[in-house]
């Protein structure tokens, strides 16, 4: 039986309800205590937590605590995901291959522009759109994002990393996830899934050491910014492949 994962603040999240019946859901609550009972009564557990690290110190305890080693998959999503996944609902449906997927396509509409999905979507038959993204700086190969540059410029200074370090390999040394650094030492790209919504194998997510998950869930407690970088490596965490750039030979890593 999978699983859906939901990290809420203050988000309406009667949406809840049209989850296929065939999901455990997991509500973790870090904002208002205003979740109605009809909501509380009906999901699988309810947990209310303290409001730090994003909704990645939601993924990582639930990682740690509450992911059975069989052979079904997790869903994990911040609490309205239809501004980065319009469709959300209907993929909860499909059919996944890999360890691990995105669900979204979008920041918000309009970002990336409309022209990008409508041309992504008429040359490939996929049903989420991943983002690809510099592993320097940081930001989209397609379109301008403003956010993301700032987010790598205040790693540089949080953290004393001279521009022009590639940031993930950064990141995953500090967190001890060393076979994945490696990989991403010899790359330029990576992929996200927007909003941090994505899928998972749960064998997938026992086949990481649990050091690895308390160091990243004390990384991202302890410096704030480090939530909005996790955001994006969450594909990888997971052993997605990075993309290196060969003007002579491109390939994947």
């Amino acid at each position: 039986m999978p699983s859906i994962v939901i990290s809420r603040y203050n988000e309406n999240i009667d949406w809840i309800k049209n989850i296929p019946d065939y999901y455990k859901i997991f509500l973790y609550n870090k904002g208002p205590k205003n979740v109605s009972p009809e909501i509380t009564n009906n999901v699988y557990k309810y947990i209310e937590l303290e409001n730090v690290g994003k909704e990645s110190d939601t993924y990582l305890l639930h990682m740690i605590c509450n992911v059975e080693n069989d052979d079904s998959y997790t869903v994990f999503s911040q609490g309205d995901p239809f501004d980065h996944s319009e469709n959300f609902l209907a993929l909860l449906s499909h059919e996944f291959s890999g360890d691990v997927w995105g669900y979204a396509s979008q920041w918000k509409p309009g970002y990336p522009p409309q022209s990008t999905l409508q041309k992504y979507f008429a040359n490939n038959h996929d049903v989420a759109r991943n983002e690809i993204f510099s592993l320097f700086n940081w930001g989209p190969i397609q379109s301008f994002d403003e956010g993301a540059f700032l987010i790598s410029r205040l790693y540089f200074e949080t953290f004393g990393v001279k521009n022009g370090i590639n940031i993930a390999a950064d990141f995953f040394e500090k967190i001890g996830h060393y076979r994945v650094r490696e990989k991403a030492l010899n790359a330029t790209f990576g992929e996200f899934s927007y909003g941090a919504i994505f899928g998972v194998r749960n064998q997938a997510i026992h086949s990481i050491e649990r050091d690895i998950y308390i160091k990243a869930l004390t990384f991202v407690r302890s410096a704030g910014m480090a939530g909005h970088i996790m955001e994006r490596l969450w594909l990888h965490f997971f052993d997605h492949p990075f993309i290196c750039f060969d003007p002579k030979n491109n390939h994947t890593a």
